[in-house]
């Protein structure tokens, strides 16, 4: 990348339908641009790109949802006590109430707030919205979350895996292709109510499975969470209602139509970034149906100890080994991001990998 002091500057050019107000504060979301153009660096500036073509080559819009998981932390360990089902969690804390009535005001629909299986640990679902929205809201919502916990001496800490033998936290991704007003992704005489553009979205996503795990699970700390039993994905797959598959066909809400089919894809974590990652998963899903990809059966048992199915990488370095090799992604993304991207994300894994820890000096301090 050019990022050198030589270089001209990046302006930050203000997307008003963004600006949010949340006392004392207020916040806009900027487009990065250089030399009067879309910087190619930027993730936002890359997402609206690709929306823009899928609009013009298919007469698509896509709309999403976020599913996001966090933990509120005070002196490095969880705020509360409240496991999951436990509603005294909702009014013994202040917190969360004020969270969620925050984003209600400045237009963030909250379809849920659940309290997570670890203790200190929430999730909050957000009705879905057209791409670009979606991802907006994660990044504003994790500004106020952060801001409001910070008013009671608490941390909204939306790292994977902050706490061993806790629960990892993740940000379950909720998708589906409109045209005319209609869900594409609909057939009402298929068995889990899905169309053969679906499956074939489906199938990209299994095509470049690797690469998108770098993108979805960016830092080292990412894969920590995906481990067997965990509910999180570690195969290769999809199934119906299966949380254990990487891409789920979730079971219809009672009472709802059509308009609610979608798939989940569930390797992404909070240290995403959702325009990248919407990018990669929407692009990923485009080349399966251009290529008129078809996936095999789906696997609607657990998957974690299916030998035949394939893992998906099990640290931030195989990612990214998988995402270098992964060419026809990184074209349609755009290389000079995702090269800039391996490159950072490269340099973090040598860094950690040249750290001793203190586990290491517990075990090994008496050879």
């Amino acid at each position: 990348g050019s990022f050198g002091p030589q270089d001209e500057d990046v302006f930050l050019m203000p997307d008003i339908t963004t600006f949010s107000v949340f006392p004392p504060s207020a916040m806009v979301i900027c487009n990065l641009y250089r030399q009067g153009k879309p910087w190619e660096y930027d993730p936002r500036s890359t997402l609206i790109r690709t929306l823009d073509k899928i609009k013009e080559q298919f007469n698509f819009t896509f709309k999403s949802a976020f599913e996001i998981e966090f933990y509120l932390v005070k002196d490095k360990k969880p705020f509360d006590d409240a496991r999951c089902f436990d509603p005294s969690a909702y009014y013994t804390n202040p917190i969360i109430p004020e969270i969620a009535k925050t984003i209600r005001e400045i237009g963030i629909e909250p379809l849920r707030v659940i309290k997570e299986y670890g203790p200190g640990q929430y999730e909050l679902d957000i009705l879905h919205k057209e791409a670009l929205r979606s991802a907006d809201e994660v990044v504003i919502f994790k500004e106020v979350a952060k801001q409001i916990s910070k008013k009671y001496g608490v941390e909204a800490n939306f790292m994977p895996k902050p706490f061993n033998k806790l629960a990892g936290s993740g940000l379950h991704l909720n998708i589906s292709a409109w045209k005319d007003n209609q869900n594409v992704f609909y057939n009402s005489n298929d068995k889990y109510g899905l169309s053969e553009l679906a499956y074939s979205f489906i199938a990209g996503l299994l095509e470049h499975a690797k690469a998108l795990t770098a993108i979805a699970s960016p830092t080292i700390n990412s894969y920590k969470r995906l481990v067997p039993g965990s509910w999180a994905p570690t195969k290769i797959t999809y199934g119906y209602n299966n949380k254990s598959a990487m891409i789920r066909i979730p079971t219809p809400y009672p009472g709802s139509s059509h308009l609610d089919r979608r798939i989940e894809y569930r390797v992404p974590d909070p240290s995403t970034n959702p325009y990248l990652l919407l990018t990669a998963v929407i692009e990923a899903g485009i080349d399966g149906i251009e290529r008129g990809l078809r996936p095999s059966e789906p696997i609607n048992e657990n998957a974690y100890y299916r030998k035949d199915v394939e893992d998906i990488p099990r640290n931030l370095r195989e990612a990214l080994n998988e995402l270098k090799k992964d060419n026809r992604l990184i074209e349609r993304i755009g290389r000079p991001i995702i090269e800039e991207f391996i490159k950072v994300k490269t340099a973090e894994v040598e860094e950690y990998e040249s750290l001793v820890t203190d586990w290491e000096y517990e075990v090994y301090k008496h050879l």
